[in-house]
């Protein structure tokens, strides 16, 4: 994905304005939420334009309401990243196969990343692995470029306590 400079008017004095990268997150739960947003952060600079990042997250069980799949899958359209954070241990949950497929309808002509993130250590961890061919096939629809890894939730850092407060003793 390279980043166009669009200019304003027919005026050349005009500052062109550098469009923002747009991303959509689709997470099962917080573990996996945290993840995707973590693979943010190990994003090339040169995918972040100057004027930042956009992200748009949406929890997996809200899109089997049918008005919440149509809005997410409108939001995907106009996303230049999705990214699926899932656990993936069989197969693509109906809801995320229904949005992938109303996404389909509303997608531009235009070019797409769609990402796939799934826990380590599950069977068939690869490109036979059942929620990556499945998305492959949406991918190859899409004329979307497809990455996936098989990846460990980070885990964050310990918040440090208040200081100068020490616990009081437990009673015996």
């Amino acid at each position: 994905m390279s980043a166009k400079v669009v200019r304003l008017g027919s005026d050349a004095s005009v500052a062109p304005v550098k469009p923002v990268l747009d991303v959509l997150l689709l997470y099962e739960d917080f573990g996996t939420a945290l993840r995707a947003t973590h693979s943010l952060d190990l994003l090339p600079v040169s995918f972040i334009t100057e004027s930042g990042m956009h992200t748009n997250l949406w929890r997996l069980d809200l899109l089997g309401e049918p008005l919440l799949r149509e809005q997410a899958a409108r939001e995907a359209a106009a996303a230049d990243l999705i990214i699926l954070s899932l656990h993936g241990h069989d197969r693509l949950q109906a809801n995320a196969r229904e949005w992938l497929n109303c996404w389909l309808d509303y997608k531009e002509n235009r070019p797409y990343a769609l990402a796939v993130l799934l826990d380590p250590g599950t069977p068939n961890a690869g490109p036979d692995h059942p929620v990556v061919a499945q998305v492959k096939q949406i991918a190859a629809a899409a004329a979307a470029d497809l990455f996936y890894s098989f990846c460990q939730t980070p885990i964050p850092a310990a918040q440090s306590g208040p200081t100068g407060i020490s616990p009081s003793p437990r009673a015996a």
